[in-house]
């Protein structure tokens, strides 16, 4: 707890550095990536790299100064234009771009100069420790950074780094000499600049092919994977596209995660019905109803609020023999008859109407085991009930998978030859416990399910949003919302064993971001017990330890805002 309490405030002091610096207040960071108007613009640059939860307060400011400055003088799109695609030279590329922002400091600000070099500095002292230069590439990722910033900046290293450089220095300076010199003179013309970082990238990544065709992957996976670089941002991926009602097609989530998913044969979507059998599911009912008792919750006065919350206006004739408004051509005889006859006006009468869907998309991991799927299922079936009195359409979602640590797929997998970077490598089982066009009625032996917690198994989070979304496309609704309810991050042994440690972790973010850049849909979060800050941007947190309280049951209200306000004669948009 201790340390997850420090990582929000650090994320918060870096946040708060990074906008004030860059003069981006649409910035923020937060688990360990960089967003600017909601599109990830995390880079993967080794001395930008920082651990929340244990490097020193100096590393953290020089980290949040350096990467204002990148945000203050550097250009994306002509970054992108001239970047690598992938491996080593996307590294070295990115890399030198930095320095080239972190140059570019104002000398007149002491404090931020001091703090970007000795995040610097730290780097360099822990490359020295943890092994980095002891691999044959992560020397030359070192070598180069020193060199390019020595020529950058004209500021000496330790006598102990130029022990180390030198060897590097006198493999690269016949083949990138020039280049190296010139990024010094054209450090304020980005678009030069990077024509001499991409030679130089280039010429980086010609060696490693002399090397062997996977020399450098090797290396970089090695690193990697002992945390002594960053994790790889690869260039943006196919989107993921849905049809909507009207036969348009509607495209979701631009991918710049990487995901992928090694086999479909074994994924399945079911109802919540073909769970279990229908004596199970009714003793289920019974002690579910039980529970919804208990609460001591009027349905009908939730209904009322929740109307209030998603009903949007609509004409419904006229307030008549009003004192302002419109002229009321049938009242004009009485006031020529009694001049003193003010009430000649009328207004138009507003109606509340839902024209609104809402899905609840629930996570069926493993740890919700431990309690908390009562409470959600008690408190997803009040909901369910008062939304539909109240007029709103509602889909009850579940996500798991098929097995335990890798499930069928993985068979399929080691079958084929264990080959690196498969993607997901377990079975998704996606669950429909109530669809839009089904009453609760009907639906509520289905429902009962999410009281057998036998199906609880692994969470493959950013796949389920993207699947709830998809169906939510389709909906001929004007008014679309989406609340995921979770207690945790994404996890599946198998695909985060033979993947990066975060793949699953930044699947979740793109696709949530993208959902909520495209505006197409009102994306919530509720954490159990949990914060969702690191892939939501709007959230909530509910205990779930006791029965269900008044802020729990209106949790709708604090997540999802009203679009008008209550007047004198009805309701009017706010």
């Amino acid at each position: 707890m201790e340390d997850r309490h420090r990582i929000r405030l650090v994320e918060r002091h870096l946040s708060v550095t990074i906008r004030a610096l860059s003069r981006r207040s649409d910035s923020t960071y937060r688990g360990s990536r960089l967003f600017v108007g909601g599109v990830d613009r995390t880079r993967g640059v080794p001395h930008l790299a920082v651990d929340p939860a244990a490097d020193p307060v100096e590393k953290v400011r020089g980290v949040g100064d350096s990467i204002a400055l990148r945000l203050l003088h550097s250009d994306d799109a002509e970054f992108r234009r001239m970047q690598p695609q992938s491996g080593i030279g996307m590294l070295v590329y990115g890399m030198l771009e930095q320095l080239r922002c972190e140059s570019l400091a104002d000398t007149a600000m002491v404090g931020m100069v001091g703090n970007v070099r000795d995040a610097f500095d730290q780097w360099c002292r822990e490359s020295r420790g943890n092994g980095l230069i002891e691999n044959e590439l992560g020397l030359i990722v070192y070598g180069i950074a020193h060199i390019a910033r020595i020529g950058l900046t004209g500021r000496p290293v330790e006598e102990a780094v130029e022990g180390l450089i030198e060897s590097v220095r006198f493999q690269l300076a016949p083949v990138i000499g020039e280049d190296l010199r010139r990024l010094r003179e054209n450090r304020h013309d980005q678009r030069v600049y990077a024509r001499h970082a991409r030679s130089i990238s280039d010429r980086i990544m010609e060696i490693a092919r002399q090397a062997g065709a996977d020399w450098s992957d090797r290396h970089l996976a090695a690193l990697r994977s002992r945390n002594l670089l960053p994790p790889a941002h690869e260039v943006d991926r196919t989107c993921v596209a849905s049809d909507r009602a009207d036969g348009t097609r509607v495209e979701i989530s631009a991918d710049r995660s990487g995901y992928g998913v090694f086999c479909r044969d074994h994924d399945r979507t079911v109802g919540g019905e073909d769970l279990y059998r229908i004596e199970q599911r009714q003793h289920l009912r019974l002690r579910l109803d039980r529970m919804v008792s208990a609460q001591a919750v009027s349905v009908t006065r939730l209904a009322l609020r929740l109307k209030m919350l998603f009903s949007e206006p609509h004409r419904a004739g006229w307030h008549e023999g009003e004192e302002e408004g419109y002229v009321d051509g049938r009242r004009l005889g009485q006031m020529v008859a009694q001049p003193g006859y003010t009430r000649v006006f009328r207004i138009e009468k507003p109606e509340p109407r839902c024209d609104t869907v809402l899905t609840f998309l629930l996570d069926n991991s493993g740890s919700m085991k431990r309690q908390k799927f009562e409470t959600i299922a008690v408190l997803v079936d009040l909901l369910a009930r008062a939304l539909e009195l109240a007029g709103v359409r509602t889909e009850i979602l579940g996500f798991t998978t098929g097995g335990w640590a890798g499930g069928e797929s993985i068979k399929v997998w080691k079958s084929a030859g264990q080959p690196e970077r498969p993607g997901r490598l377990n079975d998704r089982l996606h669950i429909v416990y109530k669809d839009a066009d089904t009453k609760w009625r009907r639906a509520r032996y289905a429902i009962s399910s999410l009281l057998n917690p036998a199906h609880f198994r692994e969470g493959l989070d950013g796949e389920a949003l993207a699947w709830a979304a998809e169906r939510l496309l389709r909906r001929p609704e004007s008014r679309r919302c989406l609340m995921m309810i979770s207690d945790g991050a994404p996890m599946e042994t198998a695909t985060s064993n033979h993947n990066d440690p975060d793949y699953l972790d930044a699947h979740l973010r793109e696709v949530a971001g993208s959902l909520e850049r495209s505006g197409m849909i009102e994306l919530k979060a509720l954490g159990v017990d949990l914060d969702m800050e690191n892939y939501f941007r709007d959230w909530a947190t509910v205990d779930l330890s006791g029965t269900l309280d008044t802020p729990a049951m209106r949790i709708l209200e604090t997540l999802f805002p009203t679009r008008f306000a209550r007047t004198g004669h009805g309701i009017l948009i706010a």
